[in-house]
């Protein structure tokens, strides 16, 4: 397994990069530098980088994973969980039992209380940053060493 160490830094740029990397928009993690680069369809691109990264690719770049909607849809049913006022998990379980618009709902719901909006904001980052280190070390046999 690959050892790379990165700054504390880097590692929130990459978590950023998961949580918004889509079909338009594709981030690539620098195993060398350990920076994240980004190319996308509708955005001036770099043709140096372009170039660089379409050479490279595999052996110093790779796709910075992405953070699936269901990935999403199943952090909010396990926040939901461990809601201890009774009023709120409800409505929060009620948010997230329709299809269309799930997610709105829930922010929606989330958003009333303050207090409960921050645990959510913590509790999905921890989750993210529970996904991307799993991820590299599985699919990509990356080991992150965070200074």
């Amino acid at each position: 397994m690959q050892q790379i160490k990165i700054t504390q830094s880097q590692f929130e740029e990459l978590i950023f990069a998961c949580e918004n990397t889509g079909h338009e928009i594709i981030y690539y993690f620098d195993k060398q530098t350990g920076e994240v680069e980004m190319l996308g369809e509708y955005i001036e691109n770099d043709p140096e980088l372009e170039e660089r990264i379409e050479d490279e690719f595999g052996e110093r770049y790779i796709r910075v994973p992405m953070i699936e909607s269901w990935q999403s849809f199943e952090d909010m049913v396990a926040f939901t969980e461990t809601v201890g006022d009774m009023r709120m998990k409800h409505s929060l379980e009620h948010a997230l039992s329709g299809g269309k618009g799930v997610f709105r709902r829930f922010k929606d719901s989330v958003s009333d209380d303050s207090r409960l909006l921050e645990e959510w904001y913590k509790f999905k980052d921890q989750k993210n940053r529970e996904r991307v280190v799993k991820v590299l070390e599985e699919e990509e046999l990356i080991k992150l060493i965070i200074e």
